[in-house]
């Protein structure tokens, strides 16, 4: 009998038992997935050849007849293949450049900090993800689109609706992407009007962008952008206090801190179901599997994270691996995460100045009474109770 994908059913748990487990007997494996058949990647080369290999396609795993794994948007940068997403890709990147984050960099040090100086004013016990976690990358991505800072709170809702937070029926998940579309068409719309010093802008001004692949591409920027951050650091957070010796080391040692952010990406489990499946276009030889052309593929980064051929005790957490920057969390090949350089400032810049800000802090709750976000793409705590 065939696995059940995805291998974990709730948010709590950090660590794909499962998934990890199957791998160790074979770098790809059979799945059922709502009665359908499908691959699961798991090694870290299997992962790497499925996001790399132009045999395996996003567009045609969002096409009408493809899997129904996930919401398929057209005209997005991840739902496209060869030509045309790396034509697509060059036009985002203009705009999306290492100079806007450097530029970034004091403003979301200033950030922080004024962030942090609030969470103080008010003391302990606090909720870390309603004062610090979530209002930080919505913040930023706010200013780096130009989207009024009013408005977090209406798109914030749409995006848990996009991305199936507490198990939102697909009707309200529909519901959420299209009030998202919406909303990022007027912003364009303004933008023309009255141009500002944001990425939008700086999109527009490119051209060659058609008007959905601008709206689109701007509308999973504002969701799921500022979602992936906000999960990732309060997963971070989470899994230092719960270990809290871990957080100590990085009170005593700042300069460990950009490694353990990319050990932190490596060893958490964010998508239970890795986000974007593929699909063969024609047969290809996986891990020693042949995939026919129209299976599909998912890709279990977080497994792929702990591959022993690249990691040395892969299941531990070790905030000094030298090896931590190979994870596949940000994909690789054609589909690397453009907001990647972004997610990295954001995470080092958190994680520095509360350990210096707050070397006391400590969880208020049991580790296992932390609330959690179900039913959605990503998981994270729906709050995060410390005092120090």
């Amino acid at each position: 009998m065939l696995p059940e994908f995805p291998f974990v059913r709730s948010s709590a748990p950090d660590t794909d038992t499962l998934g990890v487990e199957l791998a160790e007997h074979a770098p790809v494996t059979r799945a059922s997935y709502r009665g359908a058949e499908i691959w699961v990647a798991l090694s870290s080369h299997a992962a790497r050849q499925v996001v790399t290999d132009p045999r395996f396609s996003r567009r045609a795993a969002v096409e009408p007849a493809g899997p129904k794994v996930g919401n398929a948007v057209p005209d997005l940068l991840i739902s496209m293949d060869g030509e045309e997403h790396a034509h697509a890709r060059r036009l985002f990147a203009k705009a999306f450049t290492p100079r806007m984050v450097a530029r970034m960099r004091p403003w979301i040090t200033g950030l922080v900090s004024d962030l942090l100086d609030a969470v103080e004013r008010k003391g302990p016990p606090l909720d870390l993800v309603e004062h610090f976690t979530a209002p930080l990358p919505v913040t930023v991505i706010c200013q780096l689109l130009g989207v009024p800072y009013a408005d977090r709170d209406q798109f914030m809702a749409w995006t848990d609706r996009m991305l199936g937070d507490t198990g939102f029926t697909p009707d309200e998940i529909a519901e959420g992407i299209g009030n998202l579309q919406r909303y990022m068409a007027k912003l364009v719309e303004r933008k023309r009007r009255e141009p500002g010093d944001d990425l939008t802008t700086e999109l527009i001004a490119v051209g060659g962008i058609t008007e959905d692949q601008l709206v689109n591409n701007l509308f999973l920027m504002l969701g799921a952008g500022h979602d992936t951050t906000l999960k990732q650091l309060s997963n971070s957070l989470l899994l230092l206090l719960s270990r809290r010796h871990e957080y100590v080391w990085l009170v005593e040692d700042p300069g460990l801190v950009p490694g353990a952010v990319e050990e932190l990406l490596r060893y958490l489990l964010l998508s239970p179901t890795g986000l974007l499946v593929r699909v063969a276009v024609e047969d290809v030889e996986l891990g020693g599997e042949w995939i026919r052309a129209g299976e599909t593929v998912a890709v279990l980064h977080h497994v792929a994270n702990r591959d022993p051929a690249v990691f040395a005790c892969p299941n531990e957490l070790d905030l000094t691996r030298p090896e931590a920057n190979k994870h596949l969390s940000f994909g690789a090949g054609p589909h690397f995460c453009l907001g990647a350089p972004l997610a990295r400032l954001e995470l080092t810049t958190a994680l520095t100045q509360l350990t210096e800000r707050l070397p006391g802090l400590r969880l208020a709750v049991p580790a296992a009474e932390v609330p959690w976000k179900e039913g959605g793409l990503q998981r994270g705590p729906r709050a995060l109770p410390v005092e120090w």
